[in-house]
């Protein structure tokens, strides 16, 4: 993963994580891909955890 994807992915869970109207689930899974890429050791991890927070924020829109 280049360190620009690396800080367009982490800006983006930061933001989800901050946004205070989302349930907890997706602040979650967000906080989960933030850790999983500041790591930054294992990318299939870092891949999966944010593949996990981008169906989280799917299914929270498809529920609305």
């Amino acid at each position: 993963m280049s360190e620009e994807e690396r800080d367009a992915r982490r800006t983006l869970a930061y933001q989800a994580c901050a946004c205070e109207g989302l349930p907890l689930r997706v602040r979650v899974s967000a906080a989960g891909a933030l850790e999983a890429i500041d790591r930054g050791r294992d990318v299939e991890h870092a891949h999966a955890a944010v593949k996990d927070l981008t169906l989280t924020v799917y299914e929270h829109r498809a529920g609305r």
